[in-house]
């Protein structure tokens, strides 16, 4: 009677085996581990493109903070509209030093 279900043991041993090996391969090369990914990565960053698109990314955002400024500057505003446009300011200077800190990574 063992050496019935024996053949079949091992084909479910084989294929869980298959199925778990290819299930940890797709988990390190999603992970960046195995393959080319992190090499990728680390090209994409260097590349001119991508440089280029984090100085324009700040230079925008040193824009509009110099806008929110010179509307702060008005004073006729309202405490609402103050309020609002303080808030934004302090949201697109966290923006900004985030983007900063990329570009110099």
């Amino acid at each position: 009677m063992d050496s019935e279900f024996r053949p079949f043991t091992i084909l479910n041993l084989t294929l869980l085996f298959i199925v778990t090996i290819g299930c940890v391969g797709w988990a390190l090369h999603a992970m960046g581990v195995w393959g080319n990914t992190v090499l990728e990565r680390e090209v994409f960053e260097n590349s001119y493109q991508y440089q280029e698109g984090r100085k324009a990314e700040i230079a925008t955002f040193e824009a509009e903070l110099a806008e929110i400024d010179a509307q702060l500057a008005r004073q006729d505003l309202e405490v609402s509209t103050r309020s609002n446009l303080e808030a934004s300011r302090a949201a697109l200077r966290v923006r900004l030093n985030a983007a900063k800190k990329r570009a110099a990574h």
